[in-house]
């Protein structure tokens, strides 16, 4: 398989597009300009519309109407869609890069989990985001299953905006598990069955938010 990665400016702008919507930098309903993109990338609006139609494609955006494109709006069911796909593929593609990961794979993994919990400490919803993408996609990209990492990442496209509406909204005050330490521990003392385990619950507490979400939502 070729190396080659083009690098068009249609191409820079989708992966610059997909990193924000990853980290949770749009929200569901949000509207999408290619006007406004245009203008602030200080490009012609060829190439945006170029990255918008790939993320239409990809799931991370829709067109309302032959005018307008949003973030689709929050859906709980297709969210809860969304995690299961997560809990069936990212275990294996996380066992798969478990014996390539290294001591300094290990520190930066712990240094993203220290962002983590800074960032909820503090109530940074921008931080947790990016930090928490940053934990799990730099053990995805170490498993060499290129396949399941575009997979794991359309999920991930499809999530993220929901997951930052969710976690600003519904998530509980009170301390969770720190499925992140329990992976750098196990990885730490290489056992790869625990490591695992610890990820596929990491996703699971995904899912307990989303019917925490579910029940306030059916209250009002």
């Amino acid at each position: 398989m070729s190396d080659f990665k083009p690098d068009t400016v249609a191409d820079v702008l989708h992966a610059k597009i997909r990193q924000k919507i990853w980290e949770g930098r749009y929200l569901p309903g949000d509207r999408v300009s290619i006007r406004a993109i245009a203008l602030e990338e200080q490009i012609s609006v060829i190439p945006v519309r170029d990255a918008v139609r790939r993320l239409v494609a990809e799931g991370a955006l829709c067109f309302v109407d032959s005018r307008t494109i949003e973030v689709p709006k929050l859906s709980l069911r297709n969210h809860r869609d969304v995690l299961f796909a997560r809990i069936q593929l990212e275990p294996e593609i996380g066992c798969r890069a478990f014996a390539n990961l290294s001591h300094d794979d290990l520190a930066d993994l712990i240094g993203h989990d220290m962002r983590v919990n800074a960032a909820i400490r503090q109530e940074d919803l921008d931080a947790y985001m990016t930090a928490n993408f940053a934990f799990h996609f730099h053990i995805y990209r170490k498993a060499d299953a290129p396949a399941l990492l575009r997979l794991v990442e359309i999920l991930w496209l499809q999530s993220g905006p929901s997951m930052r509406f969710i976690a600003g909204q519904y998530r509980s005050n009170e301390a969770a598990p720190d499925f992140h330490k329990e992976m750098t521990d196990a990885l730490a003392v290489q056992d790869c069955e625990a490591f695992v385990a610890s990820l596929k619950n990491d996703i699971a507490q995904g899912m307990d938010y989303i019917r925490r979400a579910e029940n306030a939502i059916s209250t009002f």
